[in-house]
Parts: C-alpha cells; structure tokens; sequence
C-alpha cells in the first residue's frame, strides 16, 4: 500500500510541474510580447512629438523654436534627413527580438541636425533657420 501512495503522489507531482512549466514558458512569451510593444509605443510617442515640433515651428516661420522633452528607448535610433522633394523625414530603427524595424513619419520642412542615439530622456530645441528646421540637443532644461 506504502508504494501505491508514493507512486500516486510522484505521478501528482509530475502533472502539477508539467503544468507550471508550461504557464511559465507562456508567461515569459506574453512578457516579451509585451515588453516589445511597449518599446514601440515610446518610439512612436517620440517620432509624433517630434514631427508635431517641426511642423508647428515651420507653419510659425523663420525664428520660431520650440523645446521638448523625449524618451528614446533601448535598441532604437532616430535619424532625421531632407527628402528630395524638401519635405522631412525622421526615421527610428528600433532592434525587437533579434529583427530591426522601421518606423517613419514626415514632416512639411526638410529638417536637419541629430538626435542622441543613446537612450533616455532628452531636452531637445526645434528651431526655423535659413533653409530648414533644426533640431538639436538642448543643453538648457526642459
């Protein structure tokens, strides 16, 4: 009877293991899903901010800066660039599980200067010069 129990309970403990193995392994792919949208979504949140800067300061004029605050994320980098046609175009290639992806938006302007490539949070100016909007890393606060 003594080996019957313990048989019994080897077999229950066996399922129950199997059983938070596999809600673990589930578990870890919904938290990298999850972790990876969430990265996305800030670089989204950064690249609207931004061509939301450009395109209030061009439709000002010359002169016209504003200052912002944006939150790059790991594993991304913004570029920004003129197209032919003189609009702007700020690109953010963002690394997601071994993969890049892009993500575009454009801007009325063409545009010039550089975003910081490392990530976390930056003071960024937006200004109208002669020929395009710059945009640069602001050395005062936000």
């Amino acid at each position: 009877m003594r080996g019957q129990a313990v048989v019994e309970w080897m077999v229950i403990l066996s399922v129950a293991m199997l059983v938070l193995a596999i809600m673990l392994s589930m578990n870890e792919d919904n938290m990298a899903f999850f972790n990876n949208n969430m990265r996305v979504g800030k670089v989204k949140a950064a690249l609207n901010d931004l061509k939301n800067a450009v395109d209030f300061v061009y439709s000002q004029g010359r002169d016209a800066r504003t200052r912002l605050f944006i939150t790059i994320p790991d594993s991304a980098n913004l570029t920004v660039s003129t197209l032919p046609d003189g609009s702007g175009h700020i690109q953010a290639t963002v690394y997601l599980s071994g993969r890049q992806e892009y993500y575009d938006v454009y801007t009325q302007s063409g545009l010039a200067g550089v975003i910081p490539s490392k990530a976390g949070g930056y003071c960024m100016d937006v200004e109208y010069g002669d020929s395009a909007v710059t945009i640069t890393r602001s050395n005062a606060s936000c």
